[in-house]
C-alpha cells in the first residue's frame, strides 16, 4: 500500500511539473519558432533580425569565451543587491504609510513626485555624488525600484478588508499582532504584484546605469558595444537573456511565493 502511493505521489509530481514546464515554455517556444520562420525566409533582412539559430551559436561561443559570463553574473550581482534593499526599504515604507495616517501624510505626496521620474533621469544626479561608481548605479536601482513596492504595499495595506480587521481588534489584536497576523497577510496579494513592477523596472534601470555609469562590464554594456558595430546577433543574444532572467525570477521566485502563500490560503484563483 506504501509503496502504491509512493509511486502515485511521484507520478503527481512527475505531471505537476511537466505541466509547469510546457505552460511555461511552449509559449515562448512558439514565439521563437515564428522569429526563426520569418528570419529563414529573409521577410525582413538578415543583418537587422537574424536567425535564432545564429544568435544562439552566437551565445554560445561567447560564453566558450568567458565574455557572457562575465557579463551577465556582473549584471546579475548588480541587480539582485540593489533589489534586496528596494524590497526591504519600499516595503517598509508602505506598511507603515498604509499603517499611520502620520507616515502616510508624510511620504504620499513624495513618493507620488518620485513615481513619475524616469529612473535614467536620476543618473545625473547620482553620478555628481558618488561619480561612474557601483554606488551610483545600485543606489539608482534600488531607489527607483522601491516606488512601485511603495505604492502597491501602502494600496495593499489600505484595502484589507475593514471587517477582518474590525475583528481581529475585537479580539484584542492589536499594534505588531494585527500588522502579522492581518494586514501583511491580506494585502500580500497587492505586494507581490509590487514587486513585479518593481523588478521589472529595475532591469530597464539597470541596463541604462550601465551605459551611463558602469562603462567595463555588464549587459547593458555589451548590447551598446555590440549596436556600435551593427552586431545584431549579440544586441538580440542580450534581450532574450535578459527576458529569459527575468522570466525566471518571477516564475521561481515571485510565483512560487504566490502559490505557497496567497493561492494556498484561497485568496487567488489558481491558474
Amino acid at each position: 500500500m506504501n509503496g502504491e502511493t509512493t509511486t502515485t505521489s511521484r507520478g503527481a509530481k512527475v505531471e505537476f511539473y511537466s505541466r509547469a514546464v510546457l505552460e511555461n515554455l511552449l509559449p515562448i517556444a512558439i514565439l521563437l519558432g515564428i522569429w526563426e520562420f520569418v528570419s529563414w525566409n529573409e521577410w525582413v533582412p538578415t543583418q537587422l533580425f537574424p536567425r535564432i539559430f545564429t544568435i544562439f551559436i552566437t551565445m554560445v561561443e561567447e560564453v566558450t569565451d568567458g565574455v557572457l559570463v562575465t557579463h551577465v553574473s556582473t549584471s546579475i550581482v548588480r541587480l539582485l543587491i540593489s533589489v534586496f534593499f528596494a524590497l526591504i526599504a519600499g516595503t517598509i515604507v508602505g506598511i507603515l504609510m498604509g499603517a499611520s495616517r502620520t507616515f502616510e501624510w508624510i511620504f504620499v505626496p513624495v513618493v507620488n513626485f518620485f513615481s513619475v521620474i524616469p529612473g535614467i533621469a536620476l543618473f545625473p544626479a547620482t553620478i555628481l555624488f558618488w561619480g561612474l561608481t557601483e554606488q551610483a548605479v545600485v543606489i539608482t536601482i534600488s531607489f527607483a525600484t522601491s516606488i512601485p513596492i511603495i505604492l502597491n504595499t501602502w494600496v495593499g495595506v489600505k484595502t484589507v478588508n475593514e471587517t477582518l480587521v474590525h475583528a481581529a481588534r475585537s479580539m484584542e489584536t492589536k499594534g505588531l499582532a494585527l500588522l502579522v497576523r492581518v494586514l501583511l497577510p491580506g494585502s500580500l496579494p497587492v505586494v507581490i504584484a509590487g514587486w513585479r513592477i518593481g523588478i521589472a523596472r529595475a532591469w530597464r534601470v539597470l541596463l541604462a546605469g550601465e551605459l551611463l555609469a558602469s562603462p567595463e562590464m555588464g549587459l547593458g554594456v555589451r548590447i551598446f558595444d555590440a549596436q556600435e558595430t551593427l552586431n545584431s546577433a549579440v544586441i538580440y543574444g542580450g534581450i532574450i537573456i535578459i527576458g529569459f532572467l527575468g522570466f525566471a525570477m518571477e516564475r521561481l521566485v515571485l510565483r512560487s511565493l504566490e502559490v505557497a502563500t496567497v493561492q494556498r490560503w484561497g485568496m487567488m484563483r489558481e491558474l
